[in-house]
């Protein structure tokens, strides 16, 4: 009699996708508490990496003091390098990471890596995207209504306004608009957004494994949905 080999369950890994200024962050952060699931943010490791003057820090930062992408071959170096001490968590979650078909599949390839070849255990079984839809409209007004201090400090005009016009409360300092927030830069980045992750989104829809959820609710409701969600799917209790 042959032997069936035993099916074993891919832990959870879920992407959070988004505009800036939907949010994403802090629903990562928020899902992350409630399950206790390692959350990875690229961007956090590679500064963690340039803090500590490492090879690869150095490496990174000089593609970046010079504005360009740090290349894919960094990044996936990175990031294996970093999953390799958390092989032992229940589930994953990426914020805004991959960007592109490509680090999609090189995701895919590391995630692999990381369950030793086990064929019996494919990690795109258990692979989501959580997708926080809001209208470029919507981000317009989130983004263009920030004000920053040099303090650290953030308000937002209409949501987060401070005390006196223009005038820091923790600090007496002058807020100002970041350039990244202004009119211009805003629609370059949302253009960027959309070319960027259409194709990954297709690839998720394409598999029913993206999860919709309007990103113009309160922070507790877009919660709330995304974790009906996951239980409906049985990701989480």
């Amino acid at each position: 009699m042959v032997k069936i080999k035993e099916k074993f369950k891919a832990k959870p890994v879920i992407i959070f996708f988004g505009p800036a200024g939907s949010g994403k962050g802090t629903q990562a952060d928020l899902i992350a508490e409630k399950t206790g699931w390692h959350k990875i943010t690229v961007g956090e490791l590679l500064r963690e990496e340039i803090s500590l003057n490492t090879s690869l820090g150095k490496q990174a930062n000089r593609y970046l003091l010079k504005g360009i992408l740090v290349p894919d071959i960094l990044i996936n170096k990175l990031l294996l390098q970093h999953l390799q001490k958390f092989k032992s968590t229940k589930g994953l979650i990426f914020d805004g990471y991959p960007r592109s078909r490509s680090q999609l599949k090189n995701l895919l390839v590391i995630l692999k890596k990381l369950v030793n070849k086990n064929k019996n255990i494919n990690p795109a079984d258990n692979l989501f995207g959580i997708f926080l839809n809001v209208s470029d409209k919507e981000v317009r007004q989130r983004l263009g209504g920030r004000r920053s201090c040099s303090c650290g400090a953030v308000y937002h005009l209409k949501y987060n306004p401070p005390k006196k016009d223009e005038v820091c409360d923790l600090c007496g300092g002058k807020i100002e608009i970041r350039t990244d927030d202004k009119p211009k830069a805003i629609a370059a980045r949302l253009k960027v957004f959309h070319r960027q992750v259409k194709p990954i989104l297709g690839y998720f829809r394409k598999n029913g494994k993206l999860i919709t959820i309007n990103g113009e609710q309160s922070i507790a409701k877009i919660h709330r949905g995304i974790v009906i969600k996951l239980r409906k799917l049985k990701l989480m209790k």
